[in-house]
């Protein structure tokens, strides 16, 4: 888990986004936070087409760990991922 290096591309506004960063932040684990509805508009877009084949519904948040895409706030998921729950 030490080594994993964990991007979460969440909204401002979105409650689950929210709950996710708490969560992470609960278990002592690092992550960079990108927030896109908040980034300017050509970064934003360049953003989304590079996240469409991953994400082609467009929903958040969307947590990568290690290159591998979790769309959505699926708690045992993101944990199992990094090692925390068997």
């Amino acid at each position: 888990m030490a080594s994993d290096h964990i991007t979460l591309y969440v909204l401002s506004t979105c409650p689950q986004c929210e709950a996710l960063r708490g969560l992470l932040t609960s278990c002592g684990i690092s992550f960079t936070t990108i927030e896109v509805d908040l980034l300017p508009g050509d970064e934003r877009r360049r953003l989304m087409e590079e996240m469409r084949p991953h994400n082609p519904k467009k929903a958040f948040p969307v947590t990568v760990v290690n290159g591998k895409a979790i769309i959505g706030f699926h708690k045992d998921l993101i944990l199992r991922e990094l090692g925390i729950v068997p």
